[in-house]
């Protein structure tokens, strides 16, 4: 692994691509599509993302129609995040084997049948299985946003692209958000909560139709490498085993069950790594290659992700419950609430590409200090009561977040990614997908331990598990601090950070 960054660090210095008989030759013309082909490729994570946030707020209105069970209930809102988290790796690998433009246009075009599938069930085992299946849809186009970013866009507009894809996310979550209430209100053609799945349809036709218009099919990194079908069972198995306790940690007796299914993860994850490095030995392409985490870079990457996931996604949960339990907003009024970070999330991604190339590496701790401050601000908030002073502060700190938040992902995304040999692209997305829907489960699972103790209740449950989200946004400006130090070395294509 250090020779193939080695290598292709070399080999990009000197101005062009390395082939196999050693030779430089010239690097091939940026397609002259790639903007559009950008905006096709955005609708993946922008529907990832919608889906799972407006599906959450539409819920309720499902439930009533199916009169689902608690675990039908659970199974609809979760079932599409776990199976979308054990996937990330293997569908990201996918990509390296079979090429990125066909498993994106796969997962694409199975996203708009399991849609379509959702908005016309007619059964709770129905939507149930279809959800699973949008999951599976998603696992597979995700990572091939990232890993076709980094090997079909020229190195300098890498970060100005991973700023869209940041923008796209930050959509995905406000539309869900504000969507996902207003849609089942609104009751279009008397349709109620089933349009909500329907807006996802036309825009993945788009994509699977348009992409080959604009995007030139890549040829697969791993060509002829058969894929590593015992190792996707163990890096799924284990995921599961650690996903599954977090996401009933308020319903299990957690302490012997929770603990005991954790344990079967980490044997499981053993012996995952163990078969990984057998492959890696023999000379065969292993799901995840190991060596990227001896890359300081990737690893301190990898970390600030977990840490940033682990506590902004609980923050936007909490908020939601606290806008709605506690400042008596309605679940549509609660998603507008979210507004001023969305759009500071698209000012952040817009501005931190020119902000780096002013000021260096330090402009990722800056961001990472900014999303530290903006969560502060929400416990005071929840602190001072209702009342006009307490949300003016609330929307003042959801905006400073945003800014940061929109800041630090291209730029943490821009600097993982760009260790990542251009052959292990779908593997290095998957690896960042993957830590965030653990970083998000883990971060979900303690904030619920918080708001509804299993013994009395807190009497101050809200600030409290705000007050948890900042203290882990701290570490993070201590991560990030520690890999804008090494972020100066060399990468894979020859440049620093």
């Amino acid at each position: 692994m250090a020779e193939e960054l080695v290598g292709a660090a070399t080999g990009a210095r000197l101005g062009g691509h390395r082939t196999a008989t050693g030779r430089d030759t010239a690097p091939p013309p940026p397609n002259p599509r790639r903007r559009q082909a950008l905006a096709l490729l955005l609708i993946g994570p922008f529907l990832s993302l919608f889906d799972q946030f407006c599906v959450n707020l539409a819920a309720p209105s499902v439930g009533e129609s199916f009169r689902l069970t608690p675990f039908e209930f659970q199974a609809v809102v979760g079932g599409y995040g776990l199976v979308y988290g054990l996937g990330l790796i293997t569908g990201g690998r996918l990509g390296d084997l079979f090429g990125r433009r066909r498993m994106y246009r796969a997962g694409i075009a199975v996203f708009a049948l399991t849609s379509l599938v959702c908005a016309l069930a007619w059964s709770p085992g129905s939507l149930i299985a279809a959800r699973l299946a949008q999951g599976a849809a998603a696992a597979m186009l995700q990572p091939q946003v990232l890993a076709l970013i980094r090997t079909q866009f020229p190195p300098g507009e890498q970060q100005k692209a991973l700023s869209w894809f940041a923008v796209s996310m930050s959509l995905g979550m406000v539309c869900g958000q504000v969507l996902g209430g207003a849609l089942p209100a609104w009751d279009l053609f008397g349709l109620g909560w089933r349009t909500v799945f329907l807006v996802a349809v036309p825009l993945c036709l788009a994509a699977f139709l348009l992409l080959p218009a604009t995007l030139d099919a890549d040829r697969p990194a791993l060509s002829g490498q058969g894929v590593d079908v015992t190792g996707a069972v163990l890096g799924a198995l284990s995921v599961a085993c650690v996903l599954l306790p977090l996401a009933a940690a308020g319903e299990w007796p957690f302490l012997p069950t929770g603990l005991a299914v954790c344990a079967a993860g980490y044997l499981l994850g053993t012996v995952f790594v163990r078969h990984q490095r057998a492959r890696a030995r023999e000379g065969r392409p292993a799901l995840l290659p190991l060596g990227l985490f001896s890359v300081p870079v990737f690893a301190y990457g990898v970390l600030l992700n977990f840490l940033l996931y682990t506590a902004t996604v609980p923050f936007a949960v909490v908020l939601a419950l606290y806008l709605q339990d506690e400042a008596g907003l309605s679940s549509a009024e609660a998603g507008l609430a979210f507004t001023p970070a969305a759009v500071a999330i698209a000012v952040g991604s817009r501005i931190a590409v020119p902000l780096r190339a002013r000021f260096g590496d330090g402009v990722l701790v800056s961001s990472a200090a900014l999303i530290a401050l903006g969560l502060a601000a929400a416990p005071a908030a929840a602190a001072l009561g209702g009342g006009g002073a307490s949300l003016a502060l609330l929307l003042a700190g959801m905006a400073v977040y945003g800014v940061g938040n929109g800041m630090i992902v291209p730029l943490l995304t821009g600097a993982v990614m760009s260790r990542v040999p251009p052959r292990d692209a779908g593997a290095g997305a998957g690896v960042l997908a993957t830590t965030q829907q653990l970083a998000a489960a883990l971060g979900i699972a303690l904030v619920g331990i918080v708001l509804y103790p299993p013994s009395a209740e807190l009497p101050l449950r809200y600030p409290a598990a705000m007050a948890a989200g900042v203290a882990v946004a701290v570490l993070a400006v201590v991560a990030a601090a520690r890999l804008a130090a090494v972020a100066r070395q060399p990468t894979a294509d020859g440049a620093s950070g």
